[in-house]
């Protein structure tokens, strides 16, 4: 930043009055980031600085500013100030809704983020105080990582050492980390986005990759823009790498605050209870007939969910990918939760290898920050198919189930529909081993080892091939076993708890959230590992 040639810089032997005042005036260029013109091309982008940023996400004067005079300074031969650029991360403490959090964000008006001159401590500071503190932390990224410019001015290219990725791994391990990708990204801020518990891109504006489109052309002659290599079509509803998008930037800072909402400080605590004014004994009288008797017609499954969860709030992750399997949290009598839920309009609610992999990311998720879970499970099994076994579905299932089995927080279920075979195993397996397994069934429920046609086809194969009319003799069949799915028939064996009416689901569950919390406890207490993105 440009300095007032005129000015004399405070000296050794001059007044503190002085001092203080060249603090001031230094933290005042700071304020200025890359100047005027640079500010005015991010406005002109339609986005924000990261200092807006901060300002909007936080509660107002709560942002204590780490390393506000660090930057690349020059002095004259008399030892005045002559020239100053800020660092190209803002960093510090802040409150957001009144919880303390550590919060850092890259300034992408100093050479977008990645200035080859200038030294910032960055994550080096924000990191250790929220592991230390024991506080959520927050970054706001925009940057394009390393600099060819930087190995220019060292005069060699250094081995990457790995050293700083150590410390993002130890932070995921201990305390929520909550991400948004508010630009181009590229190289490590990239990964650091990316090794977080949550990350939401802003459409439209956000893109995200290990190397932006030149570098792309000239290494595989692929020709994309921006958007086109890693835009929110890409990344939140193509790969599933992005959890959530967002409309606008407002956006993304209120999912953020959403999700930190739920969880815990440190991955040894347990959320706090919220009064919501919702009574833990309200029945919806709609969960009656969201399913309809016909059990070919679909239905809403996240209409069922509102239902049941306090004030119909319900923040969902990763809604635009692996879109049979539904996540996200709520409360319920107050208490976080964890949800998982089907959706029979996507691919009859099936799991297919995104599922799974879903579904074993969140089940980590809510183990690590001992929250509790409530499924509703309408599952028909495995996805099927040449696409789905070139896909490695079953695979990734049983990691799905090896995760559902490696946790520990207590769970309740509800069959509403259909439970069929391995890939339901998957999903009512959490906690089995460790204690009850606490599912109930609803009147519309079903369960087996298979679906009636599918296994009837399967098994009956030569007798119906052999019948004079193979599409009766089949129907036939099925009808027959059709009268062995009823619920009843379960409950009579202990299959579920109880068969209940479906206007009594959310008693049961904020009752059971409330049991399990002298449990979550203790649970808080176990050694963790970070949460694999």
């Amino acid at each position: 930043m440009p300095v007032d040639p005129n000015r004399e810089t405070w000296k050794p032997g001059m007044d503190w009055e002085k001092a203080i005042e060249d603090i001031d005036y230094i933290r005042g260029l700071g304020q200025e980031l890359g100047g005027p013109e640079r500010i005015k091309r991010q406005h002109d982008g339609g986005r924000y600085t990261v200092r807006e940023r901060i300002d909007k996400i936080t509660d107002p004067g709560s942002f204590i500013e780490a390393g506000p005079l660090v930057g690349a300074v020059e002095y004259d031969e008399n030892g005045n100030l002559s020239g100053f650029t800020p660092g190209a991360y803002v960093m510090g403490l802040a409150e957001i809704d009144g919880r303390p959090v550590a919060i850092g964000g890259d300034d992408f008006t100093i050479s977008g983020g990645s200035p080859h001159n200038v030294h910032k401590g960055s994550r080096q500071f924000t990191q250790p105080l929220a592991m230390q503190y024991g506080i959520p932390y927050v970054q706001l990224v925009e940057g394009v990582g390393h600099s060819s410019k930087s190995d220019e001015a060292a005069g060699h290219m250094g081995l990457p050492s790995g050293e700083q990725w150590w410390q993002g791994v130890e932070l995921m391990r201990r305390v929520p980390v909550a991400a948004g990708v508010m630009g181009s990204v590229a190289g490590a801020p990239a990964a650091y986005a990316l090794m977080s518990h949550f990350t939401v891109m802003v459409k439209g504006q956000s893109q995200i990759f290990p190397s932006g489109p030149p570098v792309v052309r000239r290494a595989i002659g692929e020709t994309l823009d921006k958007e086109q290599l890693g835009g929110v079509q890409m990344h939140v509803h193509d790969s599933g790498q992005v959890d959530n998008e967002a409309d606008s930037e407002e956006d993304a800072f209120e999912q953020i605050k959403r999700f930190l909402s739920y969880l815990p400080n440190t991955t040894n605590d347990v959320a706090p209870r919220v009064e919501t004014g919702d009574p833990p004994d309200r029945r919806p009288e709609e969960l009656l007939n969201v399913i309809p008797p016909n059990r070919r017609r679909s239905y809403d499954p996240r209409k069922l969910i509102r239902l049941v969860v306090d004030n119909g709030e319900f923040f969902e992750m990763r809604r635009h990918w692996a879109g049979a399997l539904i996540t996200g949290f709520a409360r319920l009598d107050g208490y976080s939760v964890g949800v998982i839920g089907s959706d029979p309009t996507k691919l009859a609610g099936a799991m297919d290898g995104d599922g799974a992999d879903k579904y074993a990311h969140f089940v980590d998720l809510c183990d690590a920050f001992n929250l509790p879970v409530v499924i509703f499970l309408d599952m028909p099994g495995f996805m099927l198919g040449s696409h789905a076994e070139r896909k490695a579905t079953m695979r990734r299932g049983i990691r799905a189930m090896i995760a559902a089995a490696e946790a520990q927080v207590p769970t309740v279920e509800f069959n509403v529909r259909k439970a069929y075979g391995v890939a339901a195993d998957a999903v009512h397996s959490i906690s089995r081993p460790n204690g009850l397994n606490l599912r109930f069934g609803w009147p519309a429920g079903e369960w087996g080892g298979i679906p009636i046609e599918g296994g009837v086809a399967a098994a009956y194969r030569r007798e119906i091939e052999n019948a004079p009319d193979p599409d009766a003799h089949r129907a036939m069949i099925e009808n027959r076993l059709l009268k062995l799915r009823s619920p009843f028939r379960a409950a009579h064996k202990g299959d579920v708890i109880d068969l209940i009416d479906p206007r009594d689901t959310r008693r049961l569950a904020c009752k059971f959230v409330k049991l399990a919390q002298p449990a979550l406890v203790k649970l808080a207490q176990r050694p963790k590992r970070a949460v694999r993105p």
